[in-house]
C-alpha cells in the first residue's frame, strides 16, 4: 500500500482548509443534495465530500459511509489532492498502491474511485468530491465531465461558506470596536480635508462632551468650525 504524499504547499493548504469554517460542523443540505443527486446520476453506493485535513479526511457530506472521516494515510483522496485532473481507480485490486489497502480488502470493500479536487477561492485543493463502488467499473469521459461539474458546485457552496465566517468575524470584530469606542473617555473621529474637515465616523462622546449629536456633524463641516477658535 502506498500512503498518499503530501503537496509541498501542505501548511498553506491547511491554513486554506481550516478558513474555511467546516471542519466537523454538522451535515448540511446544500452539500447533501449534491450527494444524493451524485449518488443516484452514477449508480454508485458511495459518494462523499471529502475535506483532507492534517492526518485524517473528514466527510462534510456522505452517502453510503458509517463513517464520518477515516486516516488519511489510507485514504484515496489524499492521492486526489496531488493532482487538478480527477483521480480515478478503475479496480483498486488491480492497482498495487490500493490492493492491500484496508478500505479495499475490508469495509467498505473499495474497487473503483473516482475523485474530483475541491479549491477554496484561492486555488488550494483541500478535498474531493468522490464516488466509491464496490464493483470495478470504467469511466467514460462524460462521466468525468459531470463529477468535475458537480464539484464545482461544491466549490461555490464552500466558497459561500468561507465568505459568511468571514462576515461573522468582521462583525464580532465590529461590535468590539464598538464597544472600545463607548467606553473612551475622549473624542474619536475619522475625517478628511485640510481648511474644511468631513467626517466620515465621530464616537458617541461627541455628544457627551460638546452637546452635538454625532449624526448631526458627519458630512456638515460648519458644526466643527463653530467649535475650534479661529
Amino acid at each position: 500500500m502506498d500512503a498518499p504524499e503530501k503537496p509541498d504547499n501542505e501548511a498553506a493548504r491547511i491554513a486554506s482548509l481550516c478558513s474555511v469554517g467546516v471542519l466537523d460542523t454538522p451535515a448540511e443540505e446544500r452539500f447533501d443534495r449534491i450527494i444524493r443527486i451524485a449518488s443516484a446520476h452514477f449508480q454508485v453506493p458511495i459518494a462523499l465530500v471529502s475535506l483532507v485535513d492534517t492526518d485524517r479526511q473528514w466527510f462534510k457530506s456522505r452517502q453510503g459511509l458509517d463513517a464520518a472521516e477515516t486516516p488519511r494515510d489510507i485514504s484515496f483522496c489524499g492521492h486526489s489532492i496531488l493532482d487538478e485532473s480527477i483521480f480515478y481507480v478503475p479496480n483498486a485490486l488491480d492497482d498495487p498502491r490500493f490492493s492491500d489497502n484496508p478500505l479495499v480488502t475490508g469495509p467498505p470493500d473499495i474497487r473503483f474511485y473516482a475523485g474530483a479536487p475541491l479549491h477554496t477561492p484561492d486555488g488550494m485543493r483541500i478535498g474531493t468530491l468522490c464516488i466509491i463502488d464496490r464493483q470495478s467499473r470504467v469511466f467514460t469521459n462524460n462521466e468525468l465531465s459531470v463529477l468535475r461539474d458537480l464539484a464545482d458546485i461544491v466549490e461555490a457552496e464552500l466558497g459561500r461558506a468561507r465568505l459568511l465566517k468571514v462576515q461573522e468575524e468582521l462583525s464580532t470584530t465590529e461590535q468590539r470596536l464598538q464597544h472600545i469606542l463607548r467606553l473612551s473617555p475622549g473624542i474619536i473621529y475619522t475625517a478628511h480635508g485640510h481648511e474644511r474637515l468631513i467626517f466620515s465616523y465621530i464616537s458617541p462622546q461627541m455628544e457627551n462632551l460638546l452637546g452635538y449629536k454625532p449624526e448631526s456633524m458627519l458630512g456638515n463641516p460648519d458644526i466643527w468650525s463653530n467649535l475650534v477658535h479661529p
